[in-house]
C-alpha cells in the first residue's frame, strides 16, 4: 500500500492551481463564447484534477470531475454547445470542488455531500445531444490497424510527485491502449523513492497515434516522450533497449508521427526555472537575512569607533574596506530575499471576476471588471492580508457605486458600470486603485446619516469639509443602506478596510464626484519584513518611526506653538497641524527637549489628516528589521513592534495609525 500522505501539499498546490485555471476559461467561455483552445484547457485541467485526486484517494473530488470531464468531451467532440444552463453547472461544480478543497486542506478528509451535483452533471449529459453531421474529417481519418509501440516517458526534474505521477500515466494508458508489459513495475517500489523518474510500457493504442501522444503529453510534469514501432511485442527492438539520446529520440518521434512536426523540438524546449520552496524555509532565511543586516549595522559603527580611536593605518583601512563589502553584499542579499518573497497581485486579483459576476447577478445589474498591473510584484504576506479589505471596496462598489442598467441609460450613461482595480509600484511602494463609473459619495447624505446615528452632531457636521465628510464612511458602524443585504448596509465593513491597511503600514484616500464615480487609493509598503526607519529619542530611550508614514520633518521654536481649545497646535504650509509629545504619549518622564527653545517635529500623515509629533532629538534613518513583540506582551498601545540598533539596544516601533485615535485630538 502506498502512503501518499507526505504528497498533501504538493497536491493541495495542484488543485489550487487547476481549478482557478477551471475558473478562469469557464469565466473566458461566458463573456467571449466557445474556443477549441479554451474547451481543451478546461478538459486537462479536469483530467489532471480527476487523476490526482484519484491517485490521492480523494473519491468525492475524481466523482465530481469525471462528470465534468464527461461534458467537455461532449463539447470537445461537437455534440454539445455552451449555453447558460450549462455554465450554471460548471459554476455549481467549481463551488463543490472548491467546498472540498477547503475540507481537504483543514481536515485531510472530504466531508461535503456532492452526490446532488454529481446527479445534475450526469443528469445533464445523458440529456438529448445536439444532432450533428459527421466531421468533414470522418471520411479521410485513418482506420486503427495493429500495431505494436514501445513509448519512453521523461518525468520533469521538479516534480515532487513522481511515483504517483507515474501511477496515473499508467492508468491514463491503459484507457488508451492494451498494456502487454511496463517497466519498471510501479507496484514494488516505495512511496518515498523519488529516483523513479522515467518508464517504458509497451502497448498496443486502441486510438490514433495523434490522439495518444495529445493525452499523454497533455498530463502535467510529463517532460518528453519518445515512441518506437515494434515489429512484435518480443522482439529485439523491445523493452530491453534504450532509448536514445533525446536528440535521436526527436527524428525518431518525428518519423512515426501521423504530421510532421515544425519549429523546435521538445528536448529544445527551455527547462523549467523555478520550483516550489516551502514558505517556512523562506521565512527562515528572511529572518537570518534580517539578523545579517543587523550585525552589518553594528559592524559599520564598530569600523567607526575604530577610525576615531586608532585614526588611520593599515589596519584600520582594511577594516573599512571589509565593512564597505560587508554592507555591499548585505543589501543585496536583503533585496533579493525581499525579491523572493514577492508574488504577484495577480494572484489575488485571479478571484475578482468570479466575484463580480455573481455580484452583477445578485444585485441586477450590468458591471464590467477591468484589472491593471496583475504583474506587480509585493510580499506574499501582504497579498494574504489584502485580500478581505479588496473584496470589502469591491462589494462596496458593486452595491452602493454602480447604479442599475435603467438608472445609468436615464443619466446618458452605458447600461453596463465599470470596477477598475489597478496595481503599480510607485516610490517604493504599492499603489492600489479602486475605482467605479457609478454614482459618486454624495458628502451631504454621509453627514445626515452620521448625525441620524449619533455619531457626530449637527454642529460638527456643518463644519466639516467635504473630505472629512466622506472618510465618516470609515467610522465603526456607519452606513446610507436603507435596507440590510447580504453584501452591505448592516454597519460594518469600511472601518474594517482602514483598520486592515493601516494595520499593514499603508494609508486609503478616497476621491469622489457626484454623478461620475469613486476612486478608493491605497497606498502600502512593498514588504513588512524590513522598512526604512526614521530613529528619534524621546525620553532616555529610541524609539523607530516607519518612514511611510512621515509627511515631513519641521523645526519649530517655541514662539510658533499656540493653543486651541486648550491643546498644542502649529501652522505649516497653510494648515493648523496639531502637536502631541511621543514621550507623553508613551507615559515617559521628560526629557531635556521638552523644555528646549526648538524642537523637532515629525508631521505624520493618514489620509488627509496631519499629525505633529514632538521629540527630543533625531538620530537619522536607517533599514529596519522588525521584530514581533510576541503574545505574551499583551496589549502594548502605539507600539508594534522592536528592532535591534546596531549598538546593541533594543529601539520599539511606533504604531502611527493608532497615534491618531490614542491621542484623542481627531475624536
Amino acid at each position: 500500500m502506498i502512503d501518499l500522505s507526505e504528497y498533501r501539499g504538493i497536491f493541495l498546490e495542484e488543485l489550487e492551481d487547476q481549478l482557478q485555471l477551471i475558473e478562469d476559461e469557464v469565466l473566458r467561455l461566458e463573456q467571449a463564447g466557445e474556443t477549441e483552445a479554451g474547451i481543451q484547457q478546461i478538459f486537462r485541467a479536469a483530467h489532471t484534477l480527476k487523476g490526482s485526486s484519484a491517485s490521492m484517494g480523494y473519491d468525492r473530488l475524481k466523482e465530481v470531475t469525471h462528470h465534468l470531464e464527461h461534458l467537455l468531451h461532449q463539447m470537445r467532440s461537437g455534440e454539445r454547445s455552451v449555453s447558460g444552463t450549462l455554465i450554471r453547472l460548471f459554476f455549481q461544480a467549481l463551488d463543490g470542488m472548491r467546498a472540498l478543497q477547503r475540507e481537504i486542506a483543514a481536515e485531510d478528509r472530504e466531508t461535503t455531500d456532492v452526490s446532488g451535483l454529481v446527479q445534475r452533471l450526469s443528469a445533464f449529459a445523458a440529456e438529448e445531444l445536439l444532432e450533428q453531421t459527421p466531421p468533414a474529417d470522418a471520411q479521410t481519418r485513418p482506420s486503427l490497424t495493429l500495431q505494436f509501440l514501445r513509448l519512453h516517458i521523461w518525468l520533469s526534474p521538479d516534480c515532487e510527485m513522481k511515483l504517483p505521477r507515474l501511477h496515473l500515466i499508467d492508468a491514463k494508458l491503459r484507457t488508451l491502449a492494451a498494456v502487454l508489459k511496463m517497466t519498471p513495475e510501479l507496484d514494488g517500489i516505495e512511496a518515498h523513492d523519488s529516483g523513479i523518474d522515467e518508464a517504458s510500457w509497451t502497448l498496443t493504442p486502441r486510438v490514433p497515434l495523434q490522439q495518444l501522444k495529445d493525452e499523454i503529453s497533455s498530463i502535467m510534469d510529463v517532460e518528453r516522450i519518445y515512441i518506437e514501432e515494434l515489429p512484435d511485442p518480443a522482439g529485439e527492438s523491445g523493452d530491453s533497449v534504450k532509448p536514445p539520446p533525446p536528440g535521436q529520440a526527436e527524428q525518431a518521434d518525428r518519423n512515426i508521427q501521423e504530421a510532421p512536426e515544425t519549429g523546435s523540438s521538445a528536448a529544445d524546449r527551455t527547462k523549467p526555472q523555478t520550483i516550489r520552496v516551502q514558505v517556512d524555509r523562506l521565512e527562515k532565511l528572511m529572518n537570518l537575512a534580517g539578523e545579517l543586516v543587523i550585525d552589518q549595522t553594528r559592524f559599520h559603527l564598530l569600523n567607526r569607533r575604530f577610525h576615531q580611536q586608532y585614526g588611520t593605518g593599515e589596519l584600520t583601512d582594511e577594516l573599512g574596506q571589509l565593512a564597505d563589502h560587508l554592507a555591499m553584499i548585505t543589501g543585496e542579499l536583503q533585496e533579493s530575499m525581499i525579491k523572493v518573497r514577492m508574488l504577484p497581485i495577480e494572484q489575488l486579483f485571479s478571484r475578482l471576476p468570479r466575484m463580480v459576476r455573481d455580484l452583477s447577478g445578485s444585485l441586477d445589474k450590468q458591471i464590467e471588471l477591468v484589472l491593471e498591473g496583475k504583474e506587480t510584484e509585493l510580499d506574499r504576506t501582504l497579498i494574504e492580508e489584502l485580500g478581505d479589505p479588496l473584496i470589502h471596496l469591491l462589494r462596496n462598489a458593486a452595491d452602493h457605486g454602480i447604479e442599475p442598467p435603467e438608472v445609468r441609460l436615464a443619466a446618458g450613461k452605458n447600461a453596463a458600470g465599470t470596477i477598475r482595480v489597478a496595481a503599480a509600484h510607485e516610490d517604493n511602494q504599492v499603489i492600489l486603485v479602486i475605482e467605479d463609473d457609478g454614482a459618486g459619495m454624495d458628502a451631504e447624505a454621509i453627514t445626515r446619516s452620521a448625525v441620524r446615528k449619533g455619531m457626530i452632531t449637527a454642529e460638527e457636521a456643518g463644519s466639516m469639509t467635504e473630505d472629512e465628510a466622506l472618510r465618516l464612511i470609515f467610522r465603526p458602524g456607519f452606513s446610507t443602506a436603507s435596507q440590510i443585504s447580504d453584501i452591505s448596509g448592516r454597519g460594518v465593513g469600511m472601518d474594517i478596510v482602514r483598520n486592515d491597511i493601516e494595520r499593514l503600514n499603508g494609508m486609503i484616500d478616497i476621491e469622489t464626484t457626484k454623478g461620475e464615480g469613486t476612486r478608493f487609493r491605497v497606498r502600502l509598503p512593498l514588504t513588512l519584513a524590513i522598512i526604512r526607519g526614521l530613529l528619534v529619542n524621546a525620553g532616555t530611550a529610541t524609539f523607530v518611526i516607519p518612514m511611510s508614514s512621515v509627511a515631513e520633518i519641521i523645526r519649530a521654536s517655541r514662539s510658533e506653538l499656540h493653543s486651541v481649545r486648550g491643546r498644542p497646535v502649529i501652522t505649516a504650509r497653510g494648515r493648523i497641524i496639531p502637536v502631541v509629545w511621543l514621550q507623553d504619549i508613551l507615559g515617559l518622564p521628560a526629557g531635556a527637549g521638552k523644555q528646549a527653545a526648538s524642537l523637532p517635529l515629525i508631521i505624520l500623515g493618514r489620509g488627509d489628516k496631519r499629525l505633529a509629533l514632538a521629540v527630543d532629538t533625531l538620530v537619522g534613518n536607517q533599514d529596519i528589521v522588525i521584530k514581533s513583540l510576541g503574545a505574551y506582551m499583551g496589549q502594548t498601545g502605539s507600539i508594534s513592534g522592536a528592532t535591534i540598533l546596531g549598538n546593541g539596544t533594543i529601539a520599539l516601533i511606533i504604531d502611527t495609525a493608532s497615534l491618531f485615535s490614542t491621542t484623542g485630538v481627531f475624536a
